[in-house]
């Protein structure tokens, strides 16, 4: 049937809507995340950080201590937060929270904000915790642990950022995601659900808050020498009633389970946070970081 007058008038008109808006889209934020104009300024993007303003969750230990690092090593001001004490010299403050207890993480986070003036350049949320066990062996308690540390306190210290950062119109949240924000391991529904959780996260509010200047994305961890590995080595071992000597052979198989036979160090997770919070036309990825495991 051809169509009518009346219906080529209306699909012009949402044609040149549709033109009007991408345009204005593009005019507003040709000045929030302009990409640099040569090497050199690419270069310089990553020595950047000195002077900016980093809130890191999970700072205590692990990745989130390496990142906490190599910011206040950059020459940036941190502010850390965990629930042990962070004892990180040259960080602008530490803050023991509970990131589950959102009152007190939303106070704390704003709290460093308003001590900055109301800025805001990066958020990395790392606090985290691991388990490993069947669905039908997993109960309420622990489901709710892990929901509200894994979930729960990324979803809100992002929550507690954004005004800010909105205000600005810039600001790099990266939330630390794993291999299992990609595919599943067996024994680990409950960890695996959070990381696929904070991958869904990372992609709605990057395509909701791009045109504002925030930007969202993930690194994703493969198999990390940190605390929690180590621990849920020994948690796996006491399950199947190894020893000492069980507990290394299992670190022995994890470190040839991806093809770069050995375990990733938190440093290296730091870098590549750090790397992503600067590259002004990145967000809603998840990268992985994790020798190849998730390529196989």
């Amino acid at each position: 049937m051809e169509p009518t007058m009346a219906a080529v008038a209306r699909a012009a008109a949402a044609f040149a809507r549709r033109r009007t808006h991408v345009a204005a889209r593009a005019a507003s934020t040709v000045s929030i995340a302009p990409p640099p104009k040569d090497a050199r300024e690419s270069l310089q993007a990553l020595a950047q950080l000195r002077g900016e303003v980093a809130l890191v969750t999970g700072a205590a230990t692990g990745i989130g201590r390496a990142v906490a690092q190599l910011f206040v090593e950059a020459g940036a001001r941190v502010h850390a937060f965990d629930l042990a004490p962070c004892e990180l010299p040259g960080a602008a403050s530490t803050v023991r929270v509970d990131v589950s207890d959102v009152p007190a993480l939303t106070a704390a986070l704003r709290s460093a904000i308003d001590a900055e003036r109301g800025r805001v350049d990066h958020l990395v949320c790392s606090a985290g915790l691991w388990t490993f066990g069947d669905v039908d062996e997993t109960t309420e308690a622990e489901f709710d642990r892990l929901i509200g540390v894994n979930v729960k306190g990324s979803f809100f210290a992002l929550a507690a950022v954004l005004p800010a950062m909105k205000a600005q119109r810039r600001g790099s949240v990266v939330i630390v995601g794993s291999d299992q924000s990609f595919v599943g391991k067996p024994g680990q529904s409950l960890y695996g659900l959070t990381k696929g959780a904070t991958a869904q996260l990372v992609k709605s509010t990057a395509a909701q808050y791009a045109q504002l200047g925030v930007r969202v994305n993930a690194v994703c961890p493969g198999t990390i020498d940190t605390p929690l590995m180590r621990g849920a080595v020994r948690q796996i071992a006491r399950m199947k009633g190894q020893s000492a000597e069980g507990e290394e052979d299992l670190v022995t198989w994890l470190k040839t389970a991806q093809p770069m036979p050995r375990l990733g160090e938190p440093e290296e997770i730091a870098l590549a946070i750090a790397m992503v919070s600067k590259v002004p036309f990145m967000t809603g990825a998840l990268v992985a970081v994790d020798g190849g495991y998730t390529c196989q």
